[in-house]
């Protein structure tokens, strides 16, 4: 099946290259590259123009937003996710078109940290994988949107990202894009992702308001964002 690996990026001139080559190099053939810049003022189009099929370009309201941009100017019954600071193994597009070949509508996997140490690696297990297969099992998927993918089809139907969040935009969708179909959380799909988050404030911080926007999320519907999202520098 046709896929389009969509990528939102803002000033992601020191991650784009990384993560676009690795997507570049995918032993399926059958996807495209779809880039949406939110008019980033480093060299992040440079760079993408470099491997990507197509760039869009956004007004600056967030990744959910650029995302469904994106999925609307598509035509692939496959979109997959991934993040401007995130990497891919070269058989990433190839498993994701597995997994819907079995009839699944959603999928997503486990993050691993791009570096670090052993706290790093632990943090990462628990979180990033361990918490979202638990959940998933739940059928509570909790699905990341630096690395997931979704049916076009279903993805319209459920109203793509939620573009008045905050915050935990892709776990809302995951969980609302259940009622079409089936989902699964894969763990052959993984994906590396920068650690500059928890590097500039910390595991702690980090895993506390994000605990703080998922009880924000289930109780009220909405999330905040909390300041120190707004604090991370790209480097």
């Amino acid at each position: 099946m046709r896929t389009s690996v969509i990528v939102p990026t803002y000033n992601e001139g020191k991650t784009i290259g990384k993560c676009l080559w690795a997507l570049r190099r995918q032993t399926f053939k059958d996807y495209e590259i779809i880039v949406v810049d939110g008019h980033s003022k480093d060299n992040t189009v440079e760079i993408a123009k470099k491997y990507a099929d197509k760039i869009l370009f956004d007004e600056g309201k967030g990744a959910g937003a650029a995302r469904n941009l994106a999925v609307k100017a598509v035509n692939s019954e496959i979109v997959a996710f991934v993040d401007g600071d995130t990497t891919v193994p070269e058989n990433w597009v190839e498993t994701v078109d597995k997994v819907f070949k079995k009839g699944i509508v959603g999928v997503g996997g486990p993050l691993l940290p791009d570096g670090g140490g052993f706290s790093d690696k632990l943090i990462f297990f628990v979180c990033a994988d361990l918490l979202r297969r638990t959940s998933s099992a739940l059928g509570a998927h909790q699905f990341s949107g630096a690395n997931c993918a979704y049916s076009r089809e279903a993805y319209l139907k459920a109203g793509g990202f939620r573009e008045d969040l905050d915050m935990l935009d892709d776990a809302d969708l995951s969980m609302r894009i259940k009622k079409f179909s089936k989902e699964k959380f894969e763990p052959k799909l993984y994906a590396m992702t920068s650690l500059r988050r928890t590097k500039q404030k910390g595991h702690v911080k980090t895993i506390k308001e994000y605990l703080r926007g998922y009880i924000s999320l289930l109780t009220t519907g909405m999330v905040k964002k909390p300041s120190y999202l707004r604090e991370i520098k790209k480097d």
